[in-house]
């Protein structure tokens, strides 16, 4: 049983010498520069000047990982500390890979898996590969030290991609020797040794003597498992020669309390006396309770085989002393972690209710901005729909008005030149001497031009054919009328059968074919001219085209194209002017029909 007993003790010892070089920059992390000046405009003031600290801290931890334990915690705390205070996620990351490493030095698996935990979390949060890696190995360590070998090796192979992904050799190393253990302690011994051997090499490779000597300690409990010491001693000797050289404390320590085991059990007591005693020396100065304890009670059992039983007490006694202190350590640790984990529960706690005070804040206003911009939107569609009942309102007035100026043209000044007209035939012309005549031929023919102007003045304004027979046939007479004047040669095209639009279309495009066809009277200095009224499937098209002098830019903003523009727009039309200096104008309007079956 007490044999068993050391077995379980050795092997403990074996895993934890596994992790020695797991949170080392130096184990493959990638290095990252960083922007101190970005970075504390998020932080608090100082955080700049923190930060320098944070990453002077970790060097200086990571430098007394195997040399001292406690110099090496201190140190982590600080950068755990710094980091909590300015909640820099990445520094804790950083103190918690530290840390955990040195519990898996000490056997502390309980807190170990607590710390992974955190780790996986924050690494996977800021997409930090090398931390999220390190955290799986942790986890695999914590399954391997509980036996659960399928959940050990899931985590392992998931911790070797990652390190392969981002080509952290040593990291690499580590997970497969690590992973060599586990089927060592499930007495798989052909994948043990296979993977020692791919760590062995990738170590060989990187020059890590640490990483070689680990290997060769690793080796050496297999041969303790197989209870063949003197093949166990031969590989603890290469270890503990690689040890010296690299200058790894804990290594060293670590190996001569294996050898003092194998001396136990190979029933040299005396050489298991001198090394535990060295180790026990060691121990004390790198501030290991757990390596103090091995070596205690190797002490205890080699005096107790030699009848020493003084001494042996004396070991005995400090042991359970140690273990006491052990249990207390492990106890404060626990406390630490656990403090730890609500402290950081706490402030995601707190930056959560942050955030989702500001996500509200956030809401809020939009809500604001969108219910202003929808006040907004409808206030400028009333206005929009008033301007329209406006414009529509001022040509039906306008109509209204054409109508009127038309009836009183046609009916009384045009009657009241009639009645003058028919005084002047009820004159006898020979009762007038020659000069008489002559005036009064000249005012017969003023009175019939000025009667005839105010028919056709009268007509074009409210035309009888257009109400009758429709648009196409009132275009085709004013083009008519229109070229009783022989400056200017109009013509008229059309793709539209005889069909009607109803009396609003066809009035606003007539109405808007004469104001451009004055204009072109009055301004265009045109010899041809041209009205077109087409449709296709979607739209009615007007056009009217001139090859004159073209617009100035009085004309484009004058009442006349103003007219049209609204007239247009009352028909949710649409119009373009093409001038050109010199070469004419080209006035394109369209209607859509959807317009039409309103009307």
């Amino acid at each position: 049983m007490v044999k068993l007993y050391r077995l379980e003790k050795l092997f403990v010892l074996c895993l934890l010498i596994s992790g020695m070089q797991c949170s080392s920059p130096d184990s493959g992390q990638p290095r990252q520069d960083i922007n101190i000046q970005d970075l504390s405009k998020k932080h608090l003031p100082d955080f700049a000047r923190d930060t320098v600290q944070i990453y002077k801290y970790h060097k200086i931890a990571v430098a007394y990982l195997y040399q001292d334990a406690q110099k090496a915690m201190a140190n982590a705390k600080q950068v755990l500390r710094l980091s909590q205070k300015h909640e820099w996620d990445k520094g804790k990351v950083m103190a918690y890979n530290l840390i955990s490493t040195y519990y898996l030095l000490d056997g502390s698996y309980d807190v170990l898996r607590e710390l992974s935990n955190e780790t996986m979390m924050l690494s996977k949060k800021l997409n930090l590969p090398f931390y999220t890696g390190h955290a799986l190995r942790f986890f695999a360590e914590n399954y391997s030290e509980y036996r659960q070998w399928d959940s050990a090796q899931y985590n392992y192979d998931k911790a070797l991609k990652i390190f392969a992904k981002i080509g952290a050799d040593s990291a690499r190393a580590i997970c497969l020797e690590s992973m060599a253990n586990s089927y060592r302690e499930n007495d798989i011994y052909p994948e043990a040794f296979k993977n020692y051997d791919l760590a062995f090499a990738i170590f060989g490779r990187l020059g890590s003597k640490s990483g070689q000597a680990s290997i060769f300690q690793n080796k050496g409990y297999l041969y303790v498992r197989k209870h063949n010491y003197k093949e166990s001693e031969k590989y603890y000797f290469r270890a503990l020669d690689l040890f010296r050289k690299d200058h790894n404390f804990y290594g060293e320590l670590s190996v001569l309390n294996d050898l003092g085991n194998i001396y136990f059990w190979s029933e040299r007591y005396d050489e298991s006396i001198a090394s535990a005693s060295k180790a026990l020396e060691y121990a004390k100065k790198y501030h290991s309770w757990q390596q103090t304890n091995w070596a205690l009670q190797t002490l205890a059992r080699s005096h107790r085989k030699k009848h020493l039983l003084e001494k042996a007490i004396l070991y005995s006694d400090s042991a359970y002393m140690n273990r006491r202190m052990l249990h207390n350590d492990y106890i404060q640790r626990q406390n630490t972690m656990y403090q730890l984990i609500y402290e950081n529960t706490a402030m995601q706690q707190s930056a959560f209710e942050k955030q989702y005070r500001i996500q509200q804040f956030l809401i809020a206003l939009v809500i604001l901005i969108v219910a202003f911009a929808s006040f907004l939107w409808f206030n400028n569609k009333k206005l929009r729909r008033k301007n329209s009942e406006i414009k529509e309102a001022l040509i039906k007035g306008q109509t209204i008005e054409r109508k009127r100026v038309a009836a009183e043209l046609h009916d009384h000044l045009g009657g009241t030149l009639a009645s003058l007209n028919w005084y002047l035939y009820g004159i006898d012309k020979k009762a007038l001497s020659t000069e008489e005549q002559q005036i009064y031929d000249s005012v017969h023919q003023m009175v019939g031009a000025a009667y005839r102007e105010v028919r056709s003045l009268s007509h074009n304004l409210m035309p009888a054919e257009l109400q009758e027979h429709g648009l196409i046939t009132a275009l085709q007479r004013l083009v008519n009328k229109l070229n009783e004047n022989k400056n200017i040669t109009f013509t008229f095209d059309s793709n539209v059968l005889e069909k009607r639009y109803g009396n609003k279309v066809e009035f606003e495009l007539y109405s808007i074919a004469l104001e451009l066809a004055n204009n072109i009277f009055k301004h265009s200095g045109a010899t041809i001219a041209s009205i077109g009224l087409n449709e296709n499937a979607k739209n009615i098209l007007l056009s009217i085209s001139d090859n004159g002098i073209g617009l100035n830019n009085n004309s484009k903003h004058g009442v006349g194209l103003t007219n049209v523009r609204n007239r247009i727009e009352s028909l949710s039309g649409r119009i373009q002017i093409f001038d050109e200096s010199g070469k004419g104008t080209r006035i394109e309007m369209e209607i859509p029909k959807t317009t039409v079956s309103k009307f």
